[in-house]
């Protein structure tokens, strides 16, 4: 539950609770990032990149999306 006791914290009034996640959780991505060699950024962006095309082979496949999509 949330800040308010009784509602969930994705019902409307948590705005201010959210903006305190995001904010706590853009500064860890920042700092794990500043953290990380070259190479550790280019392989985490191959990565990314193998998860983007799977996610979009995925889309495709269940009809979500055209296959020239692929190519494009």
């Amino acid at each position: 539950m949330g800040a308010h006791g009784r509602t969930p914290l994705l019902s409307a009034g948590h705005e201010a609770e959210w903006e305190r996640i995001n904010r706590e959780e853009e500064a860890q991505e920042r700092a794990m990032a500043m953290a990380l060699t070259g190479a550790q950024r280019i392989q985490q962006g191959q990565r990314l990149s193998q998860q983007a095309v799977s996610l979009l082979a995925a889309s495709i496949r269940a009809g979500h999306a055209p296959a020239r999509a692929y190519w494009s």
